[in-house]
């Protein structure tokens, strides 16, 4: 069956999962996994065992590529590739539209720049440290040799002007440099000359000034070029760039509720045990899509959102995995989404962690970001850090890094959740707010009773949505119930 993904989009979550249970939906244009991935959590038992299967053909002509989506969690440590519940399992081709890829390179090229060229060499130790190895090597094995070739010439005019290479020198005339008579002499006294060698049998003498003169010329440079290459190479091998590899961001973010609050988190790790990351701090923001009240059509807006780690800031003690947490407020550009419409956006999240190596005193920053299909919702991440009593050690179990597991989280957007739980409250009449997953057992049977009544209502104008009964929350959370 075919489709375009624009339609897909268009589709109702119960739809798509009949269609894609029963044949292989052949979507067409498809450019990222956002118009694809079913999100919401499976309810029924029928559900939790289908296998949706796509077909699809991206809008750049690259092929064919096949996504499966099912329901099973797996997950393999040698090749790393993660499947969890009601995610898609992404395979080679999938084109994904995103500005910071997840390895923290930026997904942009700089196109008709005028002057760039001579920009860069403007900026000559920053394009020399910035270009690859084997350039490097090529620019010093080059400079090095020019250097050998331009001095073993003016070694050559010397001996030439001197008349050096007409015959043995008498002994009223000497040599202005003893064993100088061809090219290829000229060439070992360059080299032995700007390396300091000796080997003894080519020297200058005080015959010659001019000869003195290149003598102290070519050492100095000699000097100059090895302090360029030291540096070079010390500048290109002490790079932070290199230790952003050893920090780890989790491969999916997660909604879930935290002391009653919808949040969105996401993990972050350092494999190293002894060099920490000191100072680290976090910061995200989101890139979408922007209206401005005067009409203009912003593409690619920044909308810095707001993180924390635990009940602290953005600082993180980054000495295991910390689980960075930010709360859907009415700050919060997920205020209003609902995990059905959220699959439907098209924004990323970019997330940058900034800190300063433990070893070497080097800022450092590492980047990666989240799709829309690469955000769990209603799920949670496993805990991965436990005390091992034989060793009289904290163990951190890496494997378990990207792990997740479903939990009762509302599907409703924070925002409608948020009101049903002010409306519930004013018809309960709390002294203060409280979430409804942690009522006392004496409100609970009101609590149900008043969703129920203002459910029944249609003509209610305090409510005109749904509001959705939350008993398997009461249940779940209240682990006193039974």
């Amino acid at each position: 069956m075919e489709i375009d993904s624009d339609k897909w989009r268009d589709l109702a979550l119960p739809d798509k999962r009949l269609l894609s249970s029963s044949t292989i939906i052949d979507i067409k244009n498809a450019t990222d996994c956002d118009s694809i991935a079913p999100q919401a959590p499976m309810t029924t038992e029928y559900e939790k065992n289908l296998t949706y299967r796509f077909k699809s053909t991206n809008a750049f002509g690259n092929g064919e590529y096949t996504n499966t989506f099912t329901n099973s969690s797996t997950i393999n440590n040698n090749n790393n590739n993660v499947s969890s519940k009601g995610k898609s399992k992404i395979f080679p081709g999938r084109l994904k539209k995103r500005v910071v890829l997840k390895n923290g390179s930026v997904n942009l090229s700089k196109e008709r720049v005028e002057k760039r060229s001579q920009r860069y060499l403007q900026d000559t130790f920053t394009t020399m440290v910035d270009i690859q190895w084997r350039w490097n090597l090529l620019v010093f094995s080059m400079g090095f040799l020019l250097s050998w070739l331009g001095f073993a010439v003016v070694w050559y005019l010397i001996a030439y002007a001197h008349g050096d290479l007409d015959g043995p020198s008498s002994n009223d005339r000497r040599k202005c440099v003893n064993g100088v008579d061809t090219f290829a002499t000229a060439f070992l006294f360059s080299v032995e000359t700007q390396h300091t060698i000796g080997y003894g049998s080519r020297y200058t003498n005080e015959e010659c000034p001019e000869a003195i003169f290149v003598m102290c010329v070519q050492s100095i440079t000699g000097v100059m070029i090895q302090c360029f290459v030291v540096g070079f190479v010390f500048a290109k091998l002490s790079r932070p760039k290199k230790r952003s590899q050893t920090l780890m961001f989790s491969r999916n973010a997660c909604i879930c509720l935290r002391d009653g609050k919808l949040c969105l988190m996401f993990r972050v790790g350092d494999v190293r045990n002894r060099s920490h990351i000191i100072g680290a701090s976090i910061s995200a923001l989101v890139i979408d899509r922007k209206i401005t009240s005067e009409g203009e059509v912003i593409p690619y807006y920044h909308n810095r959102v707001d993180v924390k780690f635990d009940n602290s800031d953005s600082n993180v003690f980054l000495v295991w995995p910390a689980t960075i947490v930010h709360e859907v407020d009415s700050s919060s550009p997920f205020y209003s989404m609902s995990a059905d419409a959220m699959i439907r956006e098209r924004f990323e999240i970019v997330v940058i962690l900034e800190g300063t190596i433990e070893s070497t005193g080097q800022s450092i920053q590492a980047r990666t970001s989240y799709l829309p299909c690469e955000i769990l919702w209603g799920h949670r991440f496993e805990h991965m850090i436990s005390y091992r009593k034989d060793t009289g050690q904290y163990r951190v179990d890496y494997s378990k890094f990207n792990n997740t597991y479903e939990v009762d989280t509302p599907t409703s957007s924070a925002k409608d959740y948020y009101e049903s739980l002010r409306i519930i409250n004013d018809n309960i009449k709390l002294d203060s707010f409280v979430p409804l997953h942690i009522f006392n057992n004496k409100f609970k049977e009101d609590s149900v009773k008043v969703e129920q009544q203002l459910n029944n209502d249609s003509n209610s104008s305090l409510f005109p949505f749904k509001i959705p009964i939350r008993i398997p929350y009461l249940k779940t959370f209240d682990k006193s119930a039974n």
